[in-house]
């Protein structure tokens, strides 16, 4: 069965001429595969096979945050505590962290501790709801994002710390409302 059909996928390439946009360019040599290439590629090179693990107790917010960074070609782990959070880094790899300060159990703040003394080249971001943030919460994170901020702060706050540039647009309102969800997370 198996033979058959790579009979058949063989008499029909053989049968198929070469196309080319130039009228002048030689056809394929006979034998040699070409490699095919994708038309379209719709994840933005910026954030190819780019991970974060999203750290949040409202779990709203999780769902929506994965769906529009998935979205836009990253790769989302969330956690909804603390310590599994830090179970997702212990067993995956990952290029950030976005986690929130207020957080029942273990804080934020003791997450980002735990975090930057395991693995102290990984670029945290506190996603924080509270204007109070203490001083030495900022000195173990890399960078501070406000959860009334906007989703494009969110974005080039993300991509900052990634060390790369995006020209897409991060606050889509048809997203927000498909999850029933508006303004802050």
């Amino acid at each position: 069965m198996v033979q058959r059909a790579r009979k058949k996928r063989v008499s029909l390439q053989s049968s198929l001429k070469p196309f080319s946009w130039k009228s002048d360019s030689p056809a394929p040599r006979e034998g040699k595969r070409r490699r095919r290439r994708p038309l379209l590629d719709h994840r933005p090179d910026s954030t190819a096979r780019r991970t974060l693990v999203w750290i949040d107790d409202y779990e709203p917010g999780l769902v929506l945050y994965k769906a529009v960074l998935e979205s836009l070609g990253f790769r989302v782990l969330t956690a909804s505590r603390g310590r599994v959070g830090l179970d997702l880094l212990a067993t995956h790899p990952a290029d950030a962290v976005v986690v929130d300060y207020e957080m029942p159990g273990m804080d934020g703040e003791a997450v980002a501790t735990s975090i930057r003394h395991r693995r102290p080249e990984l670029p945290i971001i506190m996603f924080s709801g509270s204007s109070m943030l203490p001083n030495r919460v900022r000195n173990v994170v890399g960078a501070v994002c406000d959860k009334a901020g906007s989703r494009d702060e969110l974005l080039a706050t993300i991509n900052r710390v990634l060390g790369t540039k995006a020209a897409t647009v991060l606050h889509t309102p048809a997203t927000e409302a498909e999850h029933g969800l508006r303004g802050v997370a």
